[in-house]
């Protein structure tokens, strides 16, 4: 409804009039996106992100005498960023994966010598190494059936550990290289 005098139609046409008179409208274009800064972007925070996981892996041979060495392995080709933590290691494999039961025979003597103690450092899906070891008596053999070793799966424990943390990390790369780009919204 008009009021004042002025007709629907006339006030319309004095607010079209206020209002084009009170914008300006200038395009923003943003800076082209630099690839290859987010990609050093999104590597060194994989790398971060990398040697956390390398220091839960190496936590689960920190009391042992035979030492471990772990690689980090970074790459944002493919599905997007990715970072690997492994070893070739084949004594580290069969505490990780288990092993079935199996017979033990001398390679270089005659018999078979060891302890009849013996604690595990390690423990199933617990990213730790505490004391243990052979323990007890000395006894000889020419053959052992071992029980097998129940697997660890260290890998599988710290890559649920770090799945969502490394998506949340990624991202967060991504909000702060758009911030810093002028490419965020």
């Amino acid at each position: 409804m008009a009021t004042g005098g002025e007709t629907h139609a006339e006030q319309l046409e004095r607010w079209r009039g206020l209002m084009a008179s009170a914008l300006a409208w200038k395009t923003i274009k943003p800076a082209r996106l630099k690839d290859k800064s987010l990609r050093i972007t999104l590597i060194n925070k994989a790398r971060k992100i990398g040697n956390a996981m390398k220091r839960d892996f190496l936590e689960t041979t920190k009391t042992w005498e035979h030492k471990v060495e772990f690689s980090i392995d970074v790459s944002t080709k493919g599905q997007g960023p990715a970072v690997l933590v492994g070893t070739d290691d084949e004594i580290y494999g069969y505490v990780n994966d288990g092993t079935p039961p199996h017979i033990i025979r001398p390679v270089h003597a005659k018999m078979l010598r060891f302890a009849t103690g013996y604690a595990a450092k390690t423990s199933p899906g617990v990213l730790a190494s505490g004391s243990g070891g052979a323990s007890g008596s000395i006894a000889y053999a020419k053959i052992v059936h071992h029980p097998g070793t129940k697997a660890r799966n260290f890998d599988k424990v710290i890559a649920d550990k770090w799945q969502s943390r490394f998506k949340s990390e990624m991202e967060d790369a991504l909000r702060e290289f758009r911030k810093e780009s002028g490419h965020a919204i």
